[in-house]
C-alpha cells in the first residue's frame, strides 16, 4: 500500500443527479442551480463529490429536443453543467432510471413506462441503455479529460435485481463500483428485496447471479452498501414535525414552470406503493445515510450513529456513502451547507474524502480492503 495516508473512514458523497422520477421538473431548477450549490460547497469545505448523472433522461431530451425549445434548452444546460463538473475537477459517473426507456413526450410532458428497476429490463434494453448512456458520457468528457472511464453504476430507485444478466452487462461496459443495496430494504411492486443481503456495512464482491450474495472468488465488481440508518424516536419526531411545517411553508412550484394541467398519472407515480414520507408503525422507521430536504440536526443525528457503529470494526479503511439528491435541496442549502463543514470540521482527523475513481485506485492497490467469502 505504500506510504499511503490512511484514516479510517472514507466518505464517498454520491449525487444523483436527476430530475422528479415521475417526469416532472427542470433542469434549470432540479439540476443546474442546486449542483452549482453543492460544487461551491465542497470547494469551500475541500470535501470529494462524484455526480451519478440520470443519462436516459438525457438520452430523451436529446430525442425530442428538435422541434422543442424548451426541451433543447435544458438539454443543452444539462451538457454544460456536466461539463462544468469534470472542469472543476469532480467526478462523474452513470445514474440509470429505467422508466426514462422509450418515453413519449406529448402535450407538454414526458409520459414514462412504470419500471423503475433496471433489473426487470428485457436483457436487450439493459444491453442497449448502458451502452448508449456510457457512449453518451464519453462524448462529452472525453475532450475536457482524454483519461476519463465510467467506472461507478448508482440504480435508479435503488433496483438491481434479478442480478443477472444486469451485473455482467454492467461488468461488460466498464462499470467496477456499483451502489443502490441497502440492508433490509424492500419494495415487493418493484421486485427489489435486500433483505438477505450478506454484508450489510462493508464494500464486497457479489455473486453475479445475486447482488446479495458474497462471492466466493473475486471478480471484476465491487458492491458499496448504503448505510443503513434508524432515528430515535426523538429524532423522528422532531422530523416528521418539520417536513410537516415545510409543507405549508413552502408549496409546490411545479406549475410556475411546467404546462398545465400536470396529469394524474404523473403525479401519482412511484416506485413504492406507499408514499416517500414517513410513516408510523410498530416497526422502526429505517432509511440510510442521506442529504436531500432535512434539517441539519436530523443530518447530524443520522451521520453520528453510522460513524459510531462503523467504529466498532477493526478495519483500517472503510467507505461510507451518502446519498445526496440535489433536486430536493431547495429551502435547505444552509442547513446542508452546514453538516457538510460539520463532517469535515468535527471529524477531520478520523476521515477522508474521495470521489468514485480514486477509491477505486485505493481498493484496486490493496484488494483485501473488499470482502470476498473466506
Amino acid at each position: 500500500m505504500g506510504n499511503r495516508k490512511r484514516k479510517r473512514f472514507v466518505i464517498l458523497i454520491e449525487d444523483d443527479f436527476e430530475i422528479l422520477g415521475n417526469g416532472l421538473g427542470n433542469v434549470a431548477y432540479q439540476q443546474y442551480l442546486p449542483a452549482l450549490f453543492l460544487m461551491n460547497t465542497a470547494e469551500e469545505f475541500g470535501t470529494k463529490i462524484t455526480f451519478m448523472v440520470d443519462v436516459a433522461h438525457q438520452l430523451a431530451l436529446s430525442r425530442y429536443q428538435q422541434n422543442n425549445p424548451n426541451l433543447r434548452i435544458q438539454k443543452n444546460l444539462w451538457d454544460e453543467t456536466v461539463r462544468m463538473m469534470k472542469e472543476r475537477g469532480f467526478d462523474v459517473q452513470l445514474h440509470i432510471h429505467s422508466q426514462w426507456i422509450e418515453p413519449v413526450y406529448e402535450d407538454g410532458h414526458f409520459k414514462l413506462n412504470r419500471n423503475w428497476n433496471i433489473g426487470c429490463c428485457k436483457p436487450s434494453e439493459q444491453k442497449q441503455i448502458l451502452s448508449d448512456s456510457v457512449k453518451y458520457l464519453k462524448c462529452i468528457l472525453k475532450p475536457i479529460d482524454p483519461d476519463y472511464r465510467v467506472i461507478a453504476f448508482k440504480a435508479g430507485a435503488w433496483g438491481l435485481q434479478p442480478s443477472f444478466p444486469l451485473l455482467q452487462e454492467l461488468s461488460n461496459v466498464g462499470i467496477r463500483i456499483v451502489m443502490g443495496v441497502r440492508d433490509n430494504f424492500r419494495v415487493p411492486n418493484a421486485s427489489i428485496d435486500y433483505t438477505g443481503l450478506e454484508e450489510k456495512y462493508l464494500p464486497y464482491q457479489p455473486l453475479l447471479t445475486d447482488i446479495t450474495k458474497v462471492a466466493l472468488e473475486r471478480n471484476d465488481l465491487v458492491v458499496i452498501p448504503l448505510q443503513p440508518y434508524a432515528p430515535d424516536l426523538l429524532t423522528l419526531l422532531r422530523m416528521s414535525c418539520r417536513v410537516a411545517v415545510n409543507k405549508i411553508r413552502y408549496k409546490n412550484r411545479l406549475p410556475y414552470y411546467h404546462e398545465q394541467p400536470i396529469p394524474e398519472q404523473a403525479r401519482k407515480m412511484s416506485p413504492f406503493a406507499w408514499s416517500n414520507g414517513f410513516r408510523f408503525s410498530i416497526r422502526p422507521y429505517l432509511t440510510h445515510l442521506k442529504i436531500g430536504n432535512q434539517p441539519f440536526f436530523y443530518l447530524k443525528a443520522s451521520f453520528d450513529a453510522v460513524l459510531r457503529r462503523l467504529r466498532a470494526y477493526d478495519l483500517e479503511r472503510i467507505p461510507i456513502v451518502i446519498e445526496s439528491h440535489t433536486k430536493q435541496y431547495h429551502n435547505v442549502y444552509g442547513e446542508i451547507k452546514r453538516f457538510i463543514g460539520y463532517i469535515a470540521e468535527r471529524y477531520e482527523a478520523e476521515v477522508e474524502f474521495k470521489d468514485m475513481t480514486s477509491y477505486l485506485k485505493e481498493i484496486d492497490e490493496d484488494p483485501d480492503l473488499v470482502t470476498v467469502r473466506k
